[in-house]
Order: C-alpha cells, then structure tokens, then sequence
C-alpha cells in the first residue's frame, strides 16, 4: 500500500518487543506469533508515563500499571489500552498498515 512504513527486513531485528520511532512517536514492536507482529505505543494512556518491557508485559512506573504484550491491554483496568497499529511480515520485511486505534 502507499501510505504503509516499511520496517525493514525481518532479520533486522533480533530480539522484540523492540524500540520503533515513527513521525516522533515512540512504540514497542512486538511479536504476537511467528507471522503476526504489532507495534502497541509506549505512552501509558493512564498518565502518560513511559511504558517498558518488564517481566513479559509492558510497566509504567508511574502507577504500576501493566499491559498485556501482545495487545496493549491493561491488566490493572480493563477499560483501558495502549494504542497500537497493524504490522504485516510481506517478503520478509515488516509494514505498518495502519494508524493508531
């Protein structure tokens, strides 16, 4: 598609969940299976604290709020997400193909 943000190759990343800036936005891209990736925000939409990789899931330290790896959602409110975007694995590279929801 036009408007998707190649990633790169797949094999350019080692390790997830991993550090992507897009248009000055921060995200952790994550591996949800073997061919699923997603990319979930890295501000907490609780106090806008920086969220990080901790113990398999993704920490605030501002208010020990936790979210679920694979899909943003907090695990201390249900209520509440991080926003994330689309990733499809074409050709080996990695795309973004969609905006943040």
């Amino acid at each position: 598609m036009i408007n998707d943000i190649d990633l790169g190759p797949i094999e350019a990343y080692e390790e997830f969940p991993v550090e992507v800036t897009i248009d000055h936005n921060t995200y952790w891209l994550v591996r949800c299976s073997d061919y699923e990736f997603r990319l979930l925000n890295s501000l907490c939409p609780h106090a806008g604290g920086e969220v990080r990789p901790s113990h398999g899931v993704l920490f605030c330290p501002l208010h020990f709020w936790t979210f679920d790896i694979d899909n943003g959602q907090c695990i201390n409110n249900p209520d509440k997400r991080l926003m994330k975007r689309d990733v499809e694995l074409r050709f080996g590279r990695l795309f973004v193909v969609s905006s943040d929801y």
